[in-house]
């Protein structure tokens, strides 16, 4: 597999527009569930995109969705290439994570490590893959916090464009 660095303003191009989907998400101590999202990705300029994401979530045993995850944010291209996220969580959360691009033949692959976590003392870090393949739109978020011991898987979505 043919592994090179993408631009950040190519990717940005590719992620613009609305994406919906549907995913599983657990954690030890939290009743597993399946929740859909809702992910907007809005172009500010060349190096920053701006985003929205809304998320429903349905315990296993239930037959109703409930409002879950709302969080807003930027993703921008740092002076060394690497991107910053930066958002802001429904409850107060915030974080700051530093990615990367990858291109892996058709496909572009984007991690991201938590730098700075504020306003929730059980988090000590997060990381998000983000893999865009024409579109499709794959995304994994894990979490390290004060009660489980390491980085663990929490959420995995599949989603596609709409517009």
């Amino acid at each position: 597999m043919d592994k090179k660095f993408a631009t950040s303003s190519q990717v940005f191009s590719l992620l613009e527009g609305t994406w919906k989907g549907e995913g599983r998400g657990g954690y030890p101590g939290v009743t597993s569930f399946a929740y859909r999202e809702t992910l907007i990705f809005t172009r500010r300029d060349e190096k920053t995109l701006a985003y929205e994401q809304r998320a429903q979530k349905r315990y296993d045993g239930q037959t109703e969705y409930i409002q879950s995850h709302w969080e807003n944010g930027f993703i921008s291209t740092l002076d060394n290439g690497d991107l910053q996220m930066v958002n802001i969580q429904i409850g107060g959360r915030n974080e700051l994570l530093i990615g990367t691009i990858e291109s892996l033949d058709s496909m572009f692959r984007i991690h991201f490590v938590s730098k700075t976590l504020n306003n929730d003392s059980r988090m000590i870090s997060s990381a998000r893959t983000l893999e865009l393949e024409g579109n499709s739109l794959r995304y994994e978020m894990e979490m390290h916090t004060t009660k489980v011991n390491q980085s663990t898987p929490h959420l995995k979505i599949a989603l596609q464009r709409l517009k």
